[in-house]
């Protein structure tokens, strides 16, 4: 939960997109938030939420309901700090995570990019490439991972032909992967 806070700092959080985001249950999510709010890692704000409509036009309207919102407070004294040290303890888990995509398929080259190096230059996080690959098996992992990072990824899975098309033709979207700072947990392609 801190991390998604920490990665996304401009946004306010309702309790039921916190237990969808975090997977966690949301009688704890209610402890956890009253103990970050205490010690000023949060603030919180009360919006006034409009119900869904029903389609029906001569129904009538319900009204709003208000809910708590959350926040990361800005002024957090130690919101560098935490950045840091979540930053670091990923980057000690690279290995971890290349074992996660393990069957998937028959990988060729998996390369973080983007937010996992702290640059803002490149248009994704993450690169995989392969054949025979199982899609919803790699977007669960993904999920996951989001989940633990507190973060949408933005991510491409490329089959090991359309890889080389698109390398050998210079492809933009390869190069702002590979110009810019990466690491490759997997890499199984020839030449």
């Amino acid at each position: 939960m801190l991390k998604l806070f920490l990665y996304n700092q401009d946004l306010f959080f309702s309790l039921a997109d916190l237990s969808k985001r975090t997977k966690i249950r949301t009688a704890l999510l209610k402890k956890e938030l009253e103990l970050l709010e205490e010690i000023g890692f949060t603030s919180t704000k009360k919006l006034l939420i409009a119900p869904p409509s029903n389609g029906k036009k001569k129904s009538k309207p319900k009204s709003a309901t208000k809910g708590r919102v959350w926040s990361l407070n800005q002024d957090f004294f130690y919101l560098e700090h935490l950045r840091a040290m979540f930053h670091t303890d990923f980057l000690a888990s690279h290995d971890e995570l290349a074992e996660r995509f393990k069957n998937c398929g028959k990988l060729r080259l998996v390369v973080l990019s983007g937010m996992f190096m702290q640059d803002g230059g490149t248009r994704a996080d993450l690169l995989i490439v392969g054949d025979d690959l199982r899609r919803s098996t790699i977007e669960g992992i993904i999920s996951t991972i989001e989940s633990e990072l507190g973060r949408e990824l933005v991510y491409a899975i490329l089959d090991t032909r359309e890889y080389h098309y698109r390398f050998q033709t210079s492809d933009r979207f390869l190069r702002d992967i590979m110009d810019y700072p990466h690491r490759r947990l997997i890499d199984k392609l020839e030449g």
